[in-house]
């Protein structure tokens, strides 16, 4: 799934053929084949992995947020260092998730599994902003997840040297400003 993700994120879903995979994977064309039959089957299994690494994530988080007092810094300090130690080491992976975004806006058949993913993460910031005190998580957690869409695209696509200390600092900056509107 990962290395199907990998050339998502480097040449698009169109990119994506068993051959590719299996040169990618270092596995055989029939290995990949046997599991995948259509190539459809392969870009939709790829995507929902890439979906469940998230949503697992995430809830990971949620849950850890639930069993101490919350601190949004805190928060915003793993959110970020997760996220900025991603984009080092697998900008592929997440390239093939703007993919996907832009796929889903193409082809419905795309579109249950990124409604899921941004569901996800609303439902993880809403329960971080209702922990910090938001007077409207559900739709304060909307800005916060299409802020964040926004900037993680942005350093995938021009990268900045600062961008764990400047993400972190213009996340909380949103943050408090939702919070200061009580």
């Amino acid at each position: 799934m990962e290395a199907t993700l990998r050339i998502i994120g480097r040449k698009g879903i169109d990119g994506v053929t068993h051959r590719a995979v299996a040169t990618e994977a270092g596995m055989s064309v029939g290995a990949v084949t046997h599991h995948f039959a259509a190539r459809d089957a392969l870009v939709d299994g790829a995507l929902r992995f890439a979906l469940m690494r998230e949503v697992g994530r995430l809830r990971a988080l949620a849950l850890s947020l639930q069993s101490k007092a919350f601190d949004t810094e805190a928060w915003m300090d793993s959110l970020v260092a997760w996220y900025s130690q991603e984009l080092k080491t697998q900008p592929e992976i997440h390239i093939a998730c703007y993919e996907a975004f832009l796929a889903s806006a193409r082809n419905e058949r795309h579109r249950p599994i990124v409604a899921e993913w941004f569901d996800t993460w609303r439902q993880s910031a809403e329960l971080a902003l209702r922990a910090a005190g938001s007077p409207d998580p559900h739709g304060h957690a909307d800005l916060f997840v299409s802020t964040l869409i926004g900037i993680l695209l942005r350093q995938l696509a021009v990268p900045r040297r600062n961008f764990r200390q400047e993400t972190k600092t213009e996340l909380l900056g949103l943050i408090n400003t939702l919070l200061a509107k009580r």
